[in-house]
């Protein structure tokens, strides 16, 4: 845009006039979208120093001293230059806002509308202020979009009370998110606890299994340890018993004599 790059190379021309020392100007641009992806409206700011100066609105389509340009003694530069990029720019603006439309339409799909399923992992963790003896976490992350419905199930059936909403989900700062819900209980009342979550990804529910004692998929590993060693000590067995009638024990006469003569 040269019609805008002129006005700025203005505008920083009249600024280096002012004792301000050192300084920078940087034009930013905001697309605001709706939820489905489609743009609402416009904004651009000119900003001196990070600081806003002159800002295009969407809603009056035009631009106006805001921020550090709306105060003395920059208002006046400003309103003149808003009034310079208003006759300049004025009809182009519309055209950048279909722009920035044209632009959502290409990264909409595989940004916004991107759907990545859950992870659950749930573990046992020390209690804080209530009688139980453990506390279950249910933790969910690495999820897209951020709505997500995590509830606790004891031997399949859910549970009413002890339970309560998963804290609000928090960005991992890759668009992912991550939530907890905690669960005081008695592991004397044995049974399986279930963490089940629900959310737009998923074809079905995911569940994560929790019991007292091992965990279900220690004792799976423990069970797959105690079926090999028995295996293994039943082929010893076999072993040494077909070694045994191989070479039996005892003593086996042999033809001849191995004693001198007379005894």
């Amino acid at each position: 845009m040269r019609p805008l790059g002129a006005a700025l190379a203005g505008l920083c021309l009249a600024l280096s006039y002012l004792p301000t020392g050192a300084f920078v100007v940087h034009l930013q641009e905001d697309c605001f979208l709706s939820d489905g992806g489609r743009a609402l409206w416009l904004n651009w700011t000119v900003a001196f120093n990070k600081i806003p100066f002159i800002c295009f609105e969407g809603s009056s389509g035009s631009f106006l001293p805001c921020g550090l340009g709306a105060y003395s003694p920059w208002d006046q530069l400003t309103a003149y230059f808003a009034d310079h990029l208003n006759d300049v720019l004025g009809a182009q603006m519309k055209g950048e806002a279909q722009r920035c439309q044209g632009q959502v339409h290409s990264l909409w799909g595989p940004s916004a509308l991107r759907k990545t399923p859950p992870k659950v992992r749930v573990f046992p963790v020390i209690p804080q202020n209530t009688p139980e003896s453990i506390m279950l976490a249910c933790v969910v992350w690495g999820f897209y979009p951020q709505d997500v419905t995590v509830t606790w199930l004891w031997n399949g059936a859910p549970l009413k009370n002890g339970t309560g909403p998963p804290a609000v989900p928090s960005s991992n700062g890759d668009w992912t998110y991550q939530t907890l819900l905690t669960l005081p209980v008695d592991p004397r009342q044995g049974g399986t606890y279930t963490c089940q979550v629900t959310h737009v990804s998923l074809n079905e529910t995911l569940t994560k299994d929790w019991a007292p004692g091992l965990a279900l998929d220690l004792r799976w590993k423990v069970g797959v340890s105690a079926a090999m060693l028995g295996v293994g000590i039943l082929l010893l067995a076999v072993g040494t018993v077909l070694w045994k009638r191989r070479f039996p024990e005892g003593y086996a006469p042999i033809d001849g004599s191995t004693y001198p003569n007379g005894r």
